[in-house]
Order: structure tokens, then sequence, then C-alpha cells
């Protein structure tokens, strides 16, 4: 009996049109995590909704263990830790320059096309323009849950100034009333402007902890400036968006206020470090 050798190129054509049948066989030759986040993209918005909530979850179990974990280290000292205890400041610094522009990274992944790290605000007004037709997103609502909370786990958790606590409760309201307004506009807007303004935060609080460190205080005044200057454009251009005159006129002058204190925060350590004595 004469035994066929495999057809190669049967086999290749099946595995192809397998592929291709596939709701994701165009992803088959893509990265894996390229992969994950396109398929992320595709849910559902009741599905995606579920699981931005389920992240949001596993983030509230992570935090609550790294404030123990954090607590035990560096005590909860106010002397030095702008308005928050000293274990606040580390903790800000994983979620500020870790955590949520990862979220930010992930979300401009999934919608492919540019860089994932400085979305240009005509892309997110291309993403927000497709959000409104249909509401599904993972990466959305997976960084509108874990904002929120992060906002809140403060409020409930850490002992703070009156001036941060004002910040947290402002920020917060507008936080959540942009997530559940229903066909809010400029949605991915918002999301890119609280990651930019809050990495430029995470540099402040990386300057607490390495108070000594020149290279981590250049850092911390280019990132505030930086976050500051993006953060005012990208204002502006959410504020385009909405419908109503008495937007602008409340969260314009409301915004831009919070903006230039924060600069103003800049410029006085910048004074400080100027006309502090010479160490011996």
């Amino acid at each position: 009996t004469v035994r066929r050798a495999p057809d190669r190129r049967a086999h290749t054509a099946w595995s192809r049109r397998m592929k291709e049948s596939s709701s994701f066989g165009n992803l088959w030759q893509a990265p894996t995590a390229r992969r994950l986040a396109h398929a992320t993209s595709q849910t559902s918005p009741a599905d995606s909704h579920a699981l931005g909530r389920l992240i949001g979850a596993a983030w509230v179990v992570v935090a609550y263990a790294a404030r123990g974990v954090l607590r035990g280290y560096l005590g909860d000292s106010m002397q030095s830790g702008g308005g928050v205890p000293f274990w606040r400041c580390a903790f800000g610094v994983g979620m500020q320059l870790g955590v949520l522009p990862a979220l930010l990274a992930a979300l401009c992944a999934s919608k492919g096309g540019g860089s994932p790290l400085f979305p240009t605000p005509r892309r997110l007004e291309r993403w927000n323009e497709a959000w409104l037709r249909t509401p599904s997103g993972v990466w959305e609502w997976a960084f509108g849950y874990v904002f929120g909370l992060f906002f809140t786990f403060d409020l409930l958790l850490v002992p703070m100034k009156t001036n941060v606590l004002a910040h947290h409760v402002v920020c917060l309201a507008f936080h959540g009333w942009v997530f559940f307004s229903p066909q809010r506009p400029g949605l991915q807007l918002v999301i890119a402007g609280e990651a930019v303004l809050e990495f430029g935060t995470g540099g402040s609080n990386l300057s607490m902890l390495l108070p000594g460190s020149d290279a981590v205080r250049a850092f911390f005044v280019l990132a505030m400036s930086a976050s500051n200057t993006y953060g005012a454009v990208l204002t502006v251009r959410w504020l385009r968006l909405q419908r109503g005159r008495w937007v602008w006129l409340t969260l314009l002058p409301t915004i831009l206020g919070i903006l230039a204190l924060r600069q103003l925060h800049v410029v006085n350590e910048v004074y400080k470090r100027a006309h502090s004595p010479a160490p011996p």
C-alpha cells in the first residue's frame, strides 16, 4: 500500500479558513496584548460595564492591602506629605505614575492607531464619536471606576488637610457627573485629562518621598508643568463639545483655577530651591 504524504497546501488553506471564520481571526497573528485589547473593545455595552466594575473591585482589594503595608513602613505623619500622610504619597506614586497611565495606554491600544502614550485631542474626539453611538469600552469603564474609587478611598480612609479634601470633593463630583450622565460628550478627553493631571501630581508625591534628589525635583517640575499645559488644552477641547453656557461659566474658571494653583505650587518649589541655603 502506498501512503500519501499529507497535503500541506490543503492543510494551510483549511487553517486559514478556520482563522478567518473566527470573530477574532484577524488577530491571530497579533501580539497577545494587542489581541486582548482589541477583544475587550468588541464587548457589548453591558458586558464592558460589568468588566469595568470587576476591574474596579479588584483594585479595591489590592489598594486596601497596599494601604496596610505602606502604613507599616512609612507611618501616618503628615509633616512632609503635602497635606496627606507620608504613606499616601507612596501609594499615590504607584497610582499616578503606574496604574492610571497603564489604564489609559490600554484604552489607546484597544482603539488602535497612533501612540498609546500620547493620545491627541483629535483622536480622543474621534473615539468619543464612536462611544456616543455605542457606549461600549471595557477600559473606559475600568478607568472610570478605578479613578472614582481612588478618590473615594482617600475620602474614607486617608486623613487630609482641608484644601486637599476640597480638591478631592470637587474632582470626584465632576468625575461622577461626566461618567454617569447619559450621552455626555467628551468622555475620552476627560479620561486623558485626569490621567495626565494625576501624572503631574505623581511627580509631586515622588519629590516628597525623595526630597534630596535633584533629578526627582526636575522631573516633578517638568511633569507638573507639562500636565497642567496639556490639561488646559484638553479642558478647552472638552468644553467645546458641551451644550449650555452654564457649563462654560461654571467649569472653565473652576478647572483653570485648579490648574493655576497647581502651577503656583511648582513656582513655589522652584523659588524655595533657588533661595535655600547651600548645604555646608
